[in-house]
């Protein structure tokens, strides 16, 4: 037995052909769809007698649509499309024959609903794409002041801390002129990131995500090139109970003023450049830190001058929100001396060492800095 007598024994009709199987199951197929088209006409004529008889009313349901979507099991967009096409009885004898299907016949009643002449329904009734059909409901769509008004006021945005406490949900809706800047904007800002090493990179949700923080962080601290309006500010309180915080190595026992848990990394990063306040407590003991930063004004106008103003990483000449970084980090015995700080932009520093894991070549020169890729097992601070 040949390859192609394997693939289709048992299957009914063959007769060692290939042109044979595939034409018996295509017509057999297109045969049971002419047949669903015919009973989903009758299907939208009996919807359109219970709906006369208010049956949505009677169980409950908020409408037809919330009706049929229960009774029959079907998608809330299946429900609609069989709604719509209830109401149209002149769809009906041609879904009976087999002539159009739900899709194609929901689009020709909105395509009536939104006004179309007779000649335009009937050219796209039987000479147009479903695309190209549900392109020219779009197109003869009305929009009042009233719709449209209710659309822009239907916007929302819900920021909600998750149960673990160490991460955000961020969702909700936009009027569309609104969504489409948002998006422009974020495109805009995750193009603008430099690349990471090769082979190495983010998703584009990912670099998203980064965008939409970029820019929220902007609008706290400014981004504007210069000494002081280039930097990126990290300004936080961070509180620690001591004993837990101690015999974790730092894992545990740390949040921030709003609530959210923190680890190791993020700890490290709010260390190596801001301002920050510690509040810890160890049973009884409360100590509180004064709110400053953590590099010296002098230290960090050098590092400023030597670096001229941009980042360091080698490829990159980024001036948007700069920040300082510990080649050897504070926890493993960094200082401030100046041969252990590097400027960096927002990007490299924030996304690829602190929340990717890259880390500085510390024999790479200044000014052209290298990334090495992350490594397993990284230490957290003590």
């Amino acid at each position: 037995m040949d390859i192609l007598e394997h693939m289709f024994q048992g299957v009914e009709g063959f007769d060692g052909g290939w042109e044979g199987v595939t034409s018996g199951l295509v017509d057999e197929l297109v045969s049971i769809e002419a047949e669903i088209r015919g009973r989903r006409a009758r299907q939208a004529e009996i919807i359109d007698q219970l709906r006369e008889l208010g049956i949505d009313e009677a169980e409950g349901d908020r409408g037809i649509e919330d009706w049929v979507s229960r009774k029959l099991d079907v998608s809330v967009q299946t429900a609609h499309r069989l709604a719509v096409v209830s109401r149209h009885s002149w769809l009906w004898e041609e879904m009976a024959r087999g002539g159009w299907g739900l899709d194609r016949a929901s689009h020709l009643a909105k395509l009536v609903q939104a006004g179309a002449s007779a000649e335009v329904v009937e050219e796209a009734a039987f000479g147009f794409s479903l695309g190209r059909l549900w392109g020219l409901v779009e197109e003869h769509r009305r929009v009042g002041a009233v719709a449209e008004a209710a659309s822009h006021d239907s916007r929302f945005l819900v920021v909600e801390p998750c149960r673990d406490s160490q991460m955000v949900k961020v969702w909700g809706q936009l009027y569309g002129t609104d969504g489409e800047l948002v998006l422009k904007a974020l495109n805009a800002r995750a193009d603008s990131f430099p690349p990471l090493a090769e082979g190495e990179g983010c998703s584009r949700g990912q670099l998203l995500a980064d965008a939409l923080t970029s820019i929220c962080a902007d609008a706290l601290t400014g981004s504007t090139a210069g000494l002081s309006g280039g930097r990126a500010v990290t300004v936080a309180e961070v509180f620690i109970d001591g004993s837990l915080a101690a015999s974790t190595r730092g894992e545990a026992g740390v949040s921030v003023a709003c609530g959210l848990r923190v680890g190791p990394e993020t700890l490290t990063e709010i260390l190596c450049e801001g301002k920050v306040r510690v509040i810890c407590t160890d049973q009884d003991t409360v100590w509180v830190s004064p709110l400053a930063e953590t590099i010296p004004p002098a230290i960090r106008s050098l590092i400023w001058k030597r670096d001229q103003g941009q980042c360091s990483i080698e490829g990159c000449r980024s001036r948007h929100r700069l920040q300082i970084h510990h080649i050897r980090e504070r926890h493993r015995g960094g200082n401030h001396d100046p041969s252990n700080l590097v400027l960096l932009c927002w990007f490299h520093h924030h996304v690829a060492i602190h929340m990717m894991g890259f880390r500085l070549d510390p024999q790479s020169p200044v000014n052209r800095r290298r990334l090495i890729s992350p490594f397993p097992g990284r230490a957290p601070p003590p």
